[in-house]
């Protein structure tokens, strides 16, 4: 970048600094701003089925990103992390008038590159209207499977695995306080058999979703913010009419593990009502209510979790939902799995040989284990 133009953006904006490792936007958050490089580096990434991170993306001096915001308060598609020692400037709304017109050839570059993600996502919102269809979702409910006054102590979070965010409720507007994983620093201590991953100082499984204490909206952190206008009138009727009633039942002895679980179920019922068709993110918290089901030895809940994962897993492989090989593997291996534990072997088989094809070593490894036992 040439020496006036850093000059310039200087003028518009005071620099800021992050160190190695720092989170300069956190996927699914929303932002106000968007961020070009005066030094350094930025990694973006993607958190993938696993619910780890992938780097799909490098930016360097002279780059930006995050530029969505300035025009919409809209949540960020990927993380944004400082790979070294970097120096970015921030252009707002308050400043995109002396941005525009003090480094032209930047602010061009950047309104390509929105037209370009606009008519991608007219295009995606045509696809899925086209296929979309009016669900049929059955009230929310606590599945009679499921027994409360579960015990079950929240795992240890070190706190330098987490990331607190203050934040603006979509569906009732109060303040509220977002706490999420730097997926990028965690240690895994192992891969189970069923694609789970442990870690150490770290249980994903308890963060993924956020709620609301005031309205009492959940959902997935990666959904909660992504919420539009006719999305909010649908959930804010729920909420009142179904979820609520059942939350707020009177003389409930509940446990922290017990409303973790209402949650999630929350967040099914939500996803299920405005966006029916994701099998894979709705899979993906049944098989996380599979995992925590185990962890509380509830197995006549943990049978009726994994069914429910199944059924959707199996639908967004079926459907192509997954494009990368190792999330394929990975999901493939965990529907195998369940199916075993549900009593369904021979079913089982082509998923574990979908996964032993896998180009990760360790579900790999893995699903050559269970396949010795089936």
């Amino acid at each position: 970048m040439r020496t006036e133009t850093i000059a310039q953006l200087k003028k518009i904006s005071t620099p800021k600094q992050f160190p190695k490792d720092e989170y300069i936007c956190y996927e699914g958050q929303p932002g106000e701003e968007m961020y070009i490089i005066l030094k350094g580096s930025v990694g973006i990434f993607l958190t993938n089925s696993m619910g780890t991170l992938n780097q799909v993306a490098t930016m360097t001096e002279g780059g930006f990103f995050g530029e969505m915001a300035i025009f919409d308060n809209l949540p960020r598609s990927a993380s944004c992390i400082a790979l070294e020692n970097t120096l970015c400037v921030a252009v707002n709304k308050d400043n995109l008038k002396q941005f525009l017109v003090t480094c032209p050839d930047i602010a061009i570059q950047m309104l390509n590159n929105m037209s370009g993600r606009v008519r991608k996502l007219n295009d995606d919102l045509y696809k899925s209207n086209r296929v979309a269809g009016t669900p049929v979702v059955e009230p929310f409910q606590i599945p009679k499977e499921y027994g409360f006054r579960h015990v079950v102590k929240e795992p240890y979070h070190a706190p330098q695995f987490l990331v607190k965010n203050i934040q603006y409720c979509p569906i009732c507007g109060k303040s509220i306080e977002t706490e999420e994983i730097k997926r990028h620093v965690l240690q895994m201590r192992n891969i189970d058999l069923d694609s789970r991953i442990t870690y150490v100082g770290c249980e994903p499984l308890w963060k993924e979703v956020i709620s609301c204490p005031h309205c009492y909206y959940s959902n997935h952190y990666l959904r909660f913010f992504q919420i539009n206008d006719m999305e909010k009138d649908l959930i804010k009727k729920v909420l009142k009419d179904e979820h609520r009633p059942v939350i707020e039942e009177p003389e409930a002895d509940r446990s922290e593990f017990d409303y973790l679980v209402l949650r999630y179920l929350q967040a099914i019922h939500i996803n299920e009502l405005i966006n029916s068709n994701a099998n894979a993110w709705i899979g993906g918290m049944w098989r996380n209510l599979y995992w925590l089901m185990k962890d509380a030895m509830d197995e006549r809940f943990a049978l009726y979790c994994a069914e429910k994962a199944i059924e959707k897993l199996k639908n967004a492989l079926n459907q192509n939902e997954i494009f990368d090989n190792i999330s394929r593997g990975s999901i493939a291996l965990s529907v195998g799995s369940m199916l075993i534990f549900c009593g369904r072997p021979k079913e089982a088989v082509q998923y574990i040989d979908t996964a032993i094809e896998c180009p990760d070593e360790h579900i790999r490894n893995n699903a050559k284990k269970v396949n010795e036992k089936l």
